[in-house]
C-alpha cells in the first residue's frame, strides 16, 4: 500500500509491501548528551537546501546543522536538554523552544528573557524535559524571516509508556514563497501579508522537501507528529480512506478521537499527533489531500515507483494567494499534473 501525501490541495503517499527511503523524509535523529558530557552543538547559518526535485537547483536557505529541518532531538520525558546554540549568521538569533515548559531565562525570547546571540556567539540551553509530547524550535529574534528561511526543527520528548506502534514519524509541514528562479522571496513583513492573512508561499515541503514517493507495509500502526511550520498557512488534511485518530494537541494528550469531518486542520505552529493503521492492500495509494484552502488546489501524486507531479486548480472563492504573481517554480503547465505514475 501506498500512502499518498496532501500538501496544497492533493498529495499522495503510497504504502507497498515493503517500505522505501522512509528515512529520507525523516528529520535526522540526534540522541541527547547526558548532564556531565558535552551538550549538543546547534548551529544556525546560511546554506542550500533542495526543496525542490531533480533536476532543480538549490535554494539558498538559513539551517541547523546544515539539514533542513534541523535535526530531531529526541528525549525521554524527565532527560535533562542541553544545548549549544552558536550563531553562523549575520544577525542576531535565538532559540525558543516552542510548547514546552522551561525556565524564563531558557525560553529564548530576545530582549526579554536573554540578549540575542551575536554573530559569531553561542548560548548554552540547559532544561529539563518535564512534558512529553510533541514540540520544536525555532528563533524568536526577526522570527517571521528566519523561520521563514528555514531555521526550525522538531523536538520530541517521549513518554514514559509510549503509545505502541510499529513507526513513529514526524513531518514538519511548511510553504515557500518562491520566485520564478527557484529562491526565497525576499518580501518578508510585507504590508499586504500583514492585512491579508499573513505570508502564504507557493511550494510546500515535508521535512524540507516535495518528496516522490512515501513508502509504508500494509496493517502498520503509524504515530504521525504532525508541526507546521509556515508563517501563515492553515493546513486542512483528509486522510481520503485512512482513519486517522487524533492523540494529542500541542504537545497535550487527548482522549483519542476521530477530527472533526474527519479533516485534521493545523494553524501555523501547532502539532497534531496522529495514530494511523495502514490499512489498504500492497500495490494500493491513499491520496491524503489539503482542504483548507478550497479556491486553489495544488495537486501532488507521489507513487512508490513514478516521479511526483504537481498542479493547481482553479475553484471559486476568495483567498488572496496569486498565482501569476508568485508561480509555483515546480509546475510547468498552470492546471494539471506535469507527470504521473501509477503503483507497482
Amino acid at each position: 500500500m501506498t500512502l499518498n501525501r496532501l500538501i496544497s490541495r492533493r498529495h499522495v503517499l503510497r504504502t507497498g509491501a515493503a517500505f522505501t527511503a522512509i528515512s529520507a523524509l525523516s528529520p535526522a535523529r540526534v540522541a541527547m548528551a547526558g548532564p556531565t558530557e558535552d551538550p549538543f552543538l546547534l548551529r544556525a547559518a546560511a546554506g542550500q537546501a533542495a526543496l525542490r526535485p531533480a533536476p532543480y537547483g538549490s535554494t539558498d536557505v538559513w539551517s541547523y546543522n546544515g539539514s533542513l529541518p534541523g535535526p530531531e532531538i529526541r528525549v525521554r520525558q524527565g532527560d535533562r536538554i542541553r544545548v549549544l546554540a552558536q550563531n553562523g549568521l549575520n544577525e542576531g538569533t535565538t532559540v525558543h523552544w516552542h510548547g514546552i515548559r522551561t525556565p524564563n531565562a531558557m525560553d529564548g525570547v530576545p530582549f526579554l528573557t536573554q540578549d540575542p546571540i551575536p554573530v559569531g556567539g553561542e548560548f548554552l540551553y540547559e532544561f529539563d524535559a518535564l512534558d512529553a509530547g510533541t514540540f520544536w524550535y525555532h528563533p524568536h529574534q526577526r522570527s517571521s524571516e528566519q523561520v521563514g528561511r528555514g531555521l526550525y526543527g522538531p523536538l520530541i520528548v517521549e513518554e514514559a509508556d509510549p503509545i505502541r506502534v510499529d513507526r513513529d514519524l514526524t513531518w514538519m509541514l511548511d510553504d515557500w514563497r518562491m520566485t520564478r528562479e527557484g529562491q526565497i522571496a525576499t518580501d518578508f513583513g510585507s504590508r499586504h501579508d500583514a492585512a491579508h492573512g499573513g505570508r502564504i508561499g507557493n511550494s510546500v515541503t515535508i521535512n524540507g522537501q516535495m518528496p516522490e514517493r512515501i513508502a509504508v507495509r500494509s496493517g502498520e500502526r503509524i504515530r504521525l507528529r504532525l508541526v507546521n511550520a509556515a508563517n501563515a498557512r492553515i493546513f486542512g488534511l483528509d486522510f481520503g480512506g485512512l482513519a486517522p485518530v487524533v492523540v494529542a494537541l500541542d504537545g497535550q494528550p487527548v482522549a483519542p478521537h476521530a477530527p472533526d469531518g474527519d479533516v485534521v486542520v493545523i494553524g501555523p505552529a501547532m502539532r497534531v499527533d496522529l495514530v494511523i493503521d495502514m490499512t489498504g492492500k500492497p500495490g494500493e495509494s491513499v491520496t491524503v489531500t489539503d482542504v483548507f484552502y478550497r479556491d486553489w488546489n495544488t495537486v501532488w501524486s507521489i507513487s512508490p515507483t513514478g516521479r511526483i507531479g504537481c498542479g493547481t486548480r482553479p475553484r471559486t472563492g476568495r483567498w488572496n494567494y496569486h498565482p501569476t504573481r508568485w508561480p509555483n517554480p515546480i509546475c510547468k503547465r498552470p492546471n494539471g499534473i506535469r507527470s504521473s505514475s501509477t503503483a507497482a
